[in-house]
């Protein structure tokens, strides 16, 4: 670069967050522009210049910070920039100003318009500069972005991980030095000390090991430090501090083996490569540079050999070393621990050679079940039984539970596996009993007796299918744990995805060689949720939950997410273990679906106490756009009336007409106009035609119990007319009244209605005998609207199924219908679209924000 050129440009501020960042740049890469743009590139109109498509998409990947790096002539008038796009090499751009005009270049090879987003991206970035990527200040600073211009820019996702790991390791600092654990010392000398750290909640003390002069190296056994990848824990913190105010021990020459969680931004953690060796002066010993590479982690295995055996091999090699230098061997039991389970895993692959479509075992056990297999069903048979632990994610409907249990007789026949715990919603206990009669004509024991019956249940259970409700797990995990099931399945895993709550901490402490999740929701709201469900089968296979979010989602400076990117990366790690198939792609094996919206609108009595609500929260949110705790309790109270009131002013004032339609007396009222609900008068008289259709029974949903009784007594008129019955579903059954009811839904002629709360959206079948499912309002979730649907339209459907919304318009229902859409994004991209990046803008926002547009 000529001295002139060199005088036009600076070299980029280094920051602490962007340490990183910019020293993997070359120096060349790291000047920014400070001579003032040609105007073209300050005024030109992007929408006019690129069209409005590209021109937003520009403006996003600028906000998402992919821009890299800018470069400015010394004319000003040719912008060179790196733009990162969905691969891992940077996009090169060139920006030309000429006559008024811009000109662009890229590398991308886009040939379908002549500017594409990345060149858009590096003008807006030019534009709107943020403090890391162009100088501030100065005879060439830029112009102030002129008013709604974005002015906020999200963090390039390397930032966002470090600050991340930063914010992780301050919090482990201050809870060691919060909670001052007792430390006990059990041995050591100087460079290596062990020691034992009380824990919490009357839990085994923890053994923590710290090696190196200033004890720069620990490890743990507690199980955050073995997954979090951040190379220490509370427990190693406080034994730091602990240590540093007591005499050193006397120092010893050793060469160690031990273990250490690695970081794995970009892949599934690989367990025997984080055993790493160190010596007192910090090199590889000769002879040990076959098996630890420079920096002393475990080297690949060698094409042919089994990686326990190498592994195994480096450690025997290190030992015959250190005897030779007469240094102190230091092996690290979790060393052991780590070889003797890959070698268990290694075993249990090779001692299956048999199981997959068209061995011994699969013949023997596949055509001998009761129901035939699709071929897509037989492939999520064999992908579960090879994988041995994995999700299956089929969309609803599709048979998820029939392709979990043949594996499971697989694995039995072929891998010892004679004992399978299936955890389930108590809806349908009696659901998975059936499917398994049906399947291989065993019957399977359901846990529902009282506590000492069902700790018989689990010591005497010795083969066979056990089948039990998420809240039993947390009941008796103790008693499930010594029953040592060989496989374990979720049903309807989507209850474990909260990471935090009691039942999920408790499921996943089942410890079992083989596990399948099966659902068809992996993912309903937020990208944790995932990882809370693949963290039952495998703790590391996402990563830790820390780096997750900040790794894939770019957020403004406030924390809103703007979109989720590099995807790509998540379902690589995914690949392994998850299986899932669209209802499209086997459209031809199901019938057809139709869906039909009915509008409509609020009488008087409705109107009062729906608008005394919303103002209410107009009132709080006025206040500003933070909400306390008691401010959000206030909120969700009157939003929770203002869709109440949107089904019926009866359901708002059920203290003074729930005793007249419980006791469904003479004194009740037969009009529904009584009920002070336009909805259900339009729903009894849509149910009277639908009751004139020859066949197919009426499966009717309602988030609430008193709706459904409502919809109960407005159905009377219509049902006795024809001499025919309905009946009410909901989760304060009993298992024997809910098993006496479903049962006469499938097989009673005269009862033609039941009216269910989605208790009975979860994992029950009535494709043999309904055909039209109504939703009597919009659920907040997508997932929940599906999982109604599918309980109908699924396999095994002969008859088109009809599908009835009825929403109240010009209220919440109807802003909560958008909501529902918007939240999907994520779901269709990661999962059925397989997009790089999904874009949310539906739900961007402060909690303020998204209450200020869901009430318009």
């Amino acid at each position: 670069m000529s001295a002139r050129a060199e005088a036009n440009y600076r070299v980029m501020p280094r920051g602490k967050a962007i340490r990183r960042t910019a020293r993997s740049l070359p120096r060349r890469e790291r000047l920014v522009p400070v001579v003032p743009p040609d105007p073209a590139l300050l005024s030109t109109d992007l929408a006019t210049w690129a069209g409005e498509q590209v021109a937003r998409n520009g403006r996003k990947y600028a906000l998402m910070s992919r821009v890299l790096s800018l470069r400015l002539n010394a004319e000003g008038n040719l912008l060179e920039a790196r733009v990162r796009g969905s691969g891992s090499t940077p996009y090169r751009v060139e920006v030309r100003a000429g006559d008024g005009l811009l000109a662009a270049r890229c590398t991308c090879l886009f040939d379908w318009s002549p500017v594409c987003k990345h060149a858009v991206a590096a003008v807006e970035a030019l534009r709107f500069p943020r403090a890391p990527l162009v100088a501030r200040g100065g005879p060439g600073r830029h112009p102030s972005p002129p008013p709604g211009s974005p002015a906020a820019w999200a963090l390039a996702r390397e930032d966002r991980v470090a600050a991340a790991r930063e914010r992780e390791l301050e919090e482990r600092r201050q809870r060691a030095r919060r909670e001052r654990a007792e430390v006990r010392m059990v041995g050591g000398s100087r460079g290596r000390v062990r020691l034992e750290v009380a824990r919490r909640d009357r839990e085994p003390p923890c053994t923590v090991i710290l090696r190196g002069e200033r004890s720069e190296r620990g490890t743990c056994t507690c199980p955050d430090f073995l997954k979090n990848e951040l190379a220490t824990c509370k427990h190693v913190e406080r034994a730091r501090a602990w240590l540093r105010r007591r005499p050193k021990p006397r120092s010893r020459k050793l060469l160690s083996v031990w273990w250490r969680p690695r970081e794995w931004p970009a892949r599934t953690p690989r367990p025997l490569q984080e055993i790493r060796l160190d010596g007192s002066d910090g090199e590889v010993p000769a002879g040990l540079e076959g098996y630890f590479d420079a920096e002393g982690w475990l080297r690949e295995a060698p094409e042919g050999e089994a990686a326990p055996d190498f592994a195994r091999r480096a450690v025997d090699a290190a030992r015959g070393v250190a005897r030779e230098l007469r240094l102190a061997w230091d092996l690290d039991p979790l060393v052991e621990t780590r070889i003797g389970e890959a070698a268990a895993q290694h075993t249990a692959r090779e001692g299956r050679p048999d199981l997959p479509p068209g061995g011994e075992v699969w013949n023997d056990v596949v055509p001998s079940l009761g129901i035939r297999l699709h071929p897509y069903q037989e492939e999520g048979v064999a992908f579960l039984v090879r994988a041995g632990r994995a999700m299956l994610a089929d969309d609803m409907g599709l048979g998820k539970t029939l392709q979990a249990i043949a594996a499971a007789l697989v694995l039995r026949r072929g891998a010892g596996a004679r004992k399978a715990l299936v955890v389930c919603p108590a809806s349908i206990k009696h659901q998975w009993r059936h499917e398994i009669a049906r399947a291989c004509g065993e019957r399977a024991a359901v846990v529902e007796d009282l506590p000492e019956a069902r700790l018989a249940t689990y010591r005497s259970w010795r083969r066979g299918f056990l089948v039990l409700n998420y809240e039993l797990v947390l009941r008796d995990i103790e008693a499930i744990r010594r029953a040592r099931p060989d496989l374990v399945i979720l049903d309807e895993a989507q209850r474990i995805k909260n990471w935090d709550t009691k039942t999920a901490m408790a499921v996943k402490r089942l410890e079992s060689p083989h596990a399948f999740v099966l659902t068809g929701t992996p993912l309903e709201n937020r990208l944790v949720e995932l990882h809370s469900l693949v963290e039952f089968l495998s703790p590391r296979a996402l990563g830790p939950r820390w780096r997750l979010l900040p790794f894939h989602a770019a957020t403004d400076p406030s924390g809103r997410v703007l979109a989720y990117e590099d995807l790509d990366v998540l379902r690589a790690r995914l690949a392994p273990f998850f299986l899932r198939r669209e209802r499209s792609q086997v459209l031809d094996q199901l019938p057809d679906r139709t869906d039909n919206t009915f509008w409509t609108g609020l009488t008087p009595a409705q109107s009062r106490p729906y608008r005394i609500h919303a103002a209410r929260i107009a009132a709080l949110l006025a206040r500003g756009s933070v909400l306390g705790p008691a401010e959000v309790r206030l909120v969700l109270q009157s939003l929770t009336s203002m869709r109440i009131l949107c089904n019926a002013y009866a359901q708002y004032a059920w203290e003074r007409v729930g005793a007249r339609i419980a006791a469904q007396g003479a004194g009740a009222p037969d009009d529904p106009r009584a009920l002070g609900s336009p909805k259900l008068e339009e729903f009894a008289r849509v149910l009277e035609e639908l009751l004139e259709q020859a066949d197919g029974k009426i499966l009717v949903f309602s988030q609430w119990e008193r709706m459904l009784r409502l919809a109960l007594h407005a159905s009377r008129g219509p049902l006795s007319r024809r001499g025919e019955r309905a009946d009410v579903f909901h989760g304060g059954l009993t298992g024997k009244a809910r098993a006496r009811v479903l049962d006469a839904f499938r097989d009673d002629p005269d009862l033609r209605v039941l009216f269910s709360t989605d208790a009975g959206g979860l994992g029950l079948n009535f494709q043999e005998s309904a055909s039209v499912v109504v939703n009597l309002e919009v659920p907040w979730n997508p997932a929940v609207l599906e999982q109604r649907v599918g309980r109908v339209h699924r396999m095994g459907q002969r008859r088109s199924v009809q599908v009835l919304h009825f929403v109240t318009s010009g209220a919440i229902e109807e802003r909560v219908r958008q909501v529902v859409e918007a939240k999907r994004a994520l779901f269709d991209g990661l999962l059925v679209e397989e997009a790089d990046r999904v874009v949310l803008d539906a739900e961007a926002g402060t909690i303020a924000e998204r209450l200020r547009n869901l009430l318009g």
